[in-house]
């Protein structure tokens, strides 16, 4: 079938993306107050703030800080006494600050405004390698990137390379054979003082044999007025006459502010050497150039405690919570969005109370509730819509949630896993609820079978309590008396598929190639309930499901 331009309710789908960057972020007043605290620090010229952002998730952290980042930028262009870089960095799919480090050292060397940085860093690699560098030297390439972060490598330079273009307008031109790099590294390297010179500077043939201990040229196919024709005699008087001449600020007179933000910044582990080793880089020696600050994001509450126990004074930390939207800020910031995103008359008023109801029973998430709208419109587009209403709102969620218990499941480790098929076993037998102590013996057969090792009762437990948190499991008061489990479990949703594929994707480690967690058990017990046990949701896809999984 050709491929034609369907009829769509959308005008900027855009606008209901993750990255998508509104004119003005509603509902986040007084964050966006304490986060233009930290950064008028850098605007004032003053010792910057580092600061850590807590707040679960969907409540406007990452939004509110490039927000606020945009506008210091464009604030920042008023003053020519100070040099801000901002870089960001989403740590979700990476594991370690080592990951981060080369992660952050890519974005940098992939920037065509710091290509200067492959000249300067003098390493052998257009990006580093992802792995099989030592930490040492991923952490010394990373913060001598930093380091080369400034007005002088920027914007100096940039403006210096413009007035050499012109510099016959100066009183008495010299006849120069160099450019604006080579100016400014003569500048600061007396010939007595030059141990070598960077393979990246462009200097007159036989410069480096005259830098050399002023060796004598006589023997040389070289003579010393001839390499140094091209070259100023006081090549610091020079630049401070270009600066005059061109209106160039001196790099002397320029603080230089390097800022790291670190988005979902638990996730690179509890050794967060990045979170502490960034703000002390000065202090360390690791940086003379710049002062670095860093701004961490997190949802995790456990690693806010663990930031405020191992932090100290010197950090200079400031924290900042965001707080759950209310109904009023999530109605507003849905409103906003629904008229940015779809055409006029595109969409039912009932959506927008709605999506926010299905948000706030997700803990008041406005990105749940903004890619609610998304889905919905897409839903819409594909039935021929032209109009999404509170139907498409409420297929959207339900997909969502599936997708929600997916994402869940997937990341339960093979313990956990083992532990919910157990669960799902005694539910095809109709034995459920069930207490830890009942399902016990079963997870222990399994998970010897499957993973070759069982852990304890109170551990299981655990993985009950952590499902049931997770909203896997209901979880029902069944208190049996002194030394027995007060709660009995049964799946929250019975959807045997979804566990299924997870089971049959996990490839548990230690145990032989192309093992999974799918028990031979829990797949007869499917085959001989297929056909006649209602719980089991439609049953021919379930049958399916196990000959996939087999």
């Amino acid at each position: 079938m050709p491929f034609e331009r369907k009829e769509s309710p959308f005008d900027n789908d855009e606008a209901l993306t993750k990255d998508y960057m509104p004119d003005t972020v509603l509902g986040r007043d007084e964050e966006l107050d304490e986060i233009s605290e930290v950064l008028q620090q850098l605007i004032d010229n003053e010792a910057p703030i580092n600061t850590f952002i807590y707040g679960v998730s969907g409540t406007g952290k990452t939004v509110s800080v490039k927000y606020q980042l945009q506008e210091l930028k464009q604030g920042a262009q008023n003053y020519d006494d100070i040099s801000i870089t901002f870089i960001y960095q989403n740590c979700e799919s990476l594991s370690s600050s080592y990951q981060a480090a080369i992660s952050l050292t890519n974005q940098l060397l992939k920037d065509d405004q710091y290509a200067h940085l492959h000249d300067q860093l003098e390493i052998d690699y257009e990006t580093l390698p992802s792995s099989g560098l030592p930490k040492d030297t991923v952490y010394s390439i990373f913060f001598d990137a930093l380091d080369h972060l400034t007005y002088e490598d920027t914007a100096y330079r940039e403006q210096l390379s413009e007035a050499l273009e012109n510099i016959d307008q100066l009183e008495n031109p010299p006849d120069l054979q160099i450019g604006a790099d080579e100016l400014i590294w003569l500048s600061k390297h007396p010939f007595d003082d030059v141990e070598s010179v960077p393979s990246y500077l462009s200097f007159p043939p036989g410069f480096e044999l005259l830098v050399d201990a002023e060796t004598d040229l006589s023997n040389t196919d070289y003579s010393r007025s001839e390499v140094l024709s091209g070259i100023p005699e006081d090549p610091t008087t020079l630049l401070a006459e270009l600066e005059t001449e061109f209106d160039i600020r001196s790099p002397d007179e320029v603080t230089n502010y390097v800022t790291v933000v670190l988005d979902e910044v638990d996730r690179i582990g509890s050794r967060d050497e990045l979170l502490y080793e960034i703000p002390r880089a000065q202090a360390n020696n690791r940086v003379s150039n710049i002062r670095p600050s860093v701004i961490g994001i997190s949802n995790d509450v456990a690693y806010k405690e663990s930031i405020q126990s191992k932090t100290d004074s010197s950090l200079r930390l400031k924290e900042i919570t965001f707080r759950r939207y209310d109904a009023n800020q999530l109605g507003e910031i849905l409103h906003q969005r629904a008229e940015l995103a779809f055409k006029d008359g595109a969409y039912d008023d009932e959506i927008v109370p709605l999506a926010a109801a299905h948000a706030r029973q997700q803990g008041g998430d406005a990105r749940f509730a903004i890619d609610l709208l998304h889905k919905a419109g897409v839903k819409a587009k594909n039935d021929g819509d032209d109009v999404v209403q509170k139907d498409h709102i409420d297929e959207a969620n339900e997909e969502k949630e599936r997708d929600r218990i997916y994402e869940v499941t997937s990341d339960l480790d093979a313990q956990q896993k083992v532990t919910l098929s157990v669960i799902m076993l005694h539910d095809l037998r109709d034995e459920t609820p069930i207490s830890r102590e009942s399902l016990y013996p079963k997870y222990k057969q399994l998970s010897g079978e499957l993973l070759d090792k069982t852990t304890s009762k109170r551990r299981v437990a655990d993985y009950l309590k952590e499902m049931y948190q997770l909203g896997l499991l209901n979880r029902k008061d069944n208190y049996g008396g002194p030394g027995k489990s007060g709660y009995v479990y049964e799946l929250d949703t019975v959807d045997y598929e979804m566990i299924l594929r997870v089971l049959g994707e996990t490839d548990p480690s230690g145990m032989p190639e192309g093992s999974d967690l799918l028990s031979t058990e829990l797949i007869d017990e499917l085959e001989s309930f297929a056909d006649g046990k209602s719980a089991v949701r439609e049953a021919t896809q379930t049958q399916s499901s196990v000959d996939s999984w087999k």
